[in-house]
């Protein structure tokens, strides 16, 4: 855990260093979409009560009317401007982000011994690295601004709840398993990518290779199938993995997933069975439908960016131990076990062997 939170800390130092305007921007206009929420909520919640109390004087209903239509309109109308910032200081610090990144790894690369770019392990492990560097930072930041985004929309349409009807707070809790679920499905993919470092290394070699003139002469003078045969077998070992892994959580996620809906199903006859007991506060009630929907609305976009983040955050800690990495004995660093599958003789195609 302490670990993990200096990975957090460390990346989002990073991404401040980049570029703090688009940093900062990014963030607030994050924090300020999600507070508008509620505020969408309250309008339609005084629209609703001046409706059903009557029209009252014409003058005075018609104004008021108006006054929070334009209100609504301004909320919609800055939420739309605050998205479009939002995205383009996204996008700036997501290229700068990448390129700061992949600037680190290559200066690295020059304290790494020789030898090492010999060895398929060091490959493999690093060459898995180097891909997912190029684009992760990238990830990150949209899973970073989509957390924040969607977590502070939740927070803000709790506190609503709580003000109109504290009980239905209760039902929010139901995100907590569906966040759970994401962040172990998330983090079981990276360490499944991990393990396979070596065959997707393989199998990008052999994918190489089926385009390289001399081995294309090779094979058709052999008449030989070896690339077709060991790109099928390595191919075949990891997508069953894959594939038993996406079962597996598939059935967690569906049943974590229909549990929230009836939760929420749950709510939803909570507040009906309020208006058929308490008709005057139909007003309350029709704000209340709206506010659950958008809280698990928006409490399942936080689960799901806060997986991806997790697992943005798991590859990135690999780069931070990458750079961090002393390389003065290459001996030392060659003996270390390497965390990744276990390696077959007879799938051994690689750059060296």
């Amino acid at each position: 855990m302490r670990r993990k939170t200096r990975d957090g800390w460390g990346t989002l130092r990073l991404l401040y260093q980049v570029d703090r305007p688009a940093f900062f921007i990014g963030t607030a206009t994050s924090l300020v979409q999600s507070l508008l929420y509620p505020l969408i909520l309250i309008i339609v919640w005084k629209g609703f009560s001046l409706i059903l109390g009557g029209t009252g004087p014409g003058n005075h209903f018609v104004s008021r009317g108006l006054l929070l239509l334009g209100g609504l309109f301004g909320v919609l109308a800055l939420q739309a401007v605050l998205r479009i910032v939002n995205e383009t200081a996204a996008s700036v610090l997501k290229a700068e982000s990448s390129q700061q990144v992949n600037v680190r790894i290559m200066r690295k690369m020059s304290e790494v011994p020789y030898r090492l770019f010999e060895d398929n392990d060091f490959q493999a492990r690093y060459g898995l690295l180097i891909s997912q560097a190029s684009y992760r930072p990238g990830m990150l930041v949209e899973a970073f601004v989509g957390s924040v985004s969607a977590l502070g929309a939740a927070v803000a349409i709790a506190i609503t709840l709580s003000a109109l009807a504290p009980l239905l707070d209760v039902f929010l809790l139901v995100l907590v398993p569906l966040t759970v679920a994401e962040t172990r499905y998330h983090n079981r993919l990276l360490q499944l990518q991990t393990e396979a470092a070596p065959d997707l290394f393989r199998m990008t070699y052999l994918t190489q290779k089926s385009i390289d003139a001399t081995w294309q002469r090779d094979l058709r003078v052999h008449n030989s199938s070896i690339l077709d045969d060991e790109y099928r077998a390595l191919s075949h070992n990891y997508l069953r993995t894959l594939r038993r892994l996406l079962r597996h959580y598939q059935v967690i996620r569906v049943g974590v997933g229909i549990g929230a809906a009836a939760v929420m199903t749950l709510a939803m006859g909570v507040v009906f069975w309020q208006i058929s007991r308490a008709p005057e506060g139909a007003a309350e009630a029709a704000i209340l439908l709206p506010a659950l929907i958008m809280g698990l609305n928006q409490g399942r976009s936080f689960s799901s960016s806060w997986g991806s983040l997790t697992e943005c955050l798991g590859y990135l800690a690999q780069v931070f131990d990458f750079l961090d990495q002393r390389f003065e004995s290459p001996e030392v660093l060659r003996a270390r076990p390497v965390p990744l599958a276990v390696r077959s003789p007879e799938l051994a195609v690689g750059p060296t062997g």
